[in-house]
C-alpha cells in the first residue's frame, strides 16, 4: 500500500503559525506545524523506502524516525504530562527498528500517541503547570517537542531524498 493511501494523512503545505497568537496557543501551533512538517516527509515513499537505511552506514530510516517520535510523544507529552504508565513501545530499538511489515502498526501507534498527547496538553491549566509523569512544565515540554520535530523532520527530509534517489520538494 502506498503511504498516500493512509486515511487522514494531509500532505499539503501549511503556513507557519501566526506570531500574534497568545503565547500558549503560539507554542501549541508550532508543535502542530512541526508535526505536520515531519509527517509530510512520508509522501511519495513506498513502505520499503520508508524502512530503508538509505544513507549507509547510518542505521536510520524515515520509519525509524517515526518510531522515535512515537516514543518522544509518549515520554514528553502523553505520559510526561498526563501521567499513568510509562511504556517505551520500542525500547532502545526505535531508530534502527521497523520494517515495511510493521509500518501500519507503527503509524497507528504514532497517531494514537499524538492524539493522547493532545488530550494531555489540553488538560494542562497553564504553561507553568507541571506534568504528572516527568514534572516538567508545559512550556518547557512544548519547546522541547518543537525542537525534536524540527531536528528529525530535517533528517527525514534528507532520508526521503536518498530513498527516492532524487530531490522531490
Amino acid at each position: 500500500m502506498a503511504i498516500e493511501r493512509l486515511a487522514g494523512v494531509d500532505f499539503s503545505a501549511w503556513p507557519e503559525p501566526d506570531p500574534e497568537l497568545e503565547q500558549r496557543a503560539f507554542y501549541e501551533q508550532w508543535l502542530r506545524y512541526q508535526r505536520h512538517e515531519f509527517i509530510r516527509k512520508l509522501r511519495d515513499l513506498t513502505p520499503e523506502q520508508l524502512a530503508a537505511w538509505s544513507i549507509p552506514p547510518v542505521q536510520l530510516s524515515v520509519l525509524g524516525l517515526i518510531r522515535h517520535m512515537t516514543q518522544m510523544e509518549h515520554v514528553y507529552l502523553s505520559w510526561g504530562l498526563g501521567g499513568g504508565e510509562r511504556a517505551l513501545r520500542y525500547g532502545d530499538d526505535d531508530y534502527a527498528g521497523g520494517s515495511a511489515d510493521t509500518l501500519d502498526d507503527d503509524l497507528r501507534w504514532y497517531f494514537q500517541e499524538v492524539d493522547e498527547s493532545e488530550v494531555a496538553i489540553a488538560a494542562m491549566g497553564s504553561l507553568e503547570a507541571t506534568g504528572l509523569g516527568h514534572g516538567r512544565s508545559l512550556r518547557a515540554v512544548l519547546i522541547k517537542m518543537v525542537d525534536e520535530y524540527a531536528l528529525h523532520a530535517g533528517q527525514a527530509h534528507m532520508l526521503r531524498f536518498a530513498a527516492l534517489g532524487e530531490v522531490l520538494r
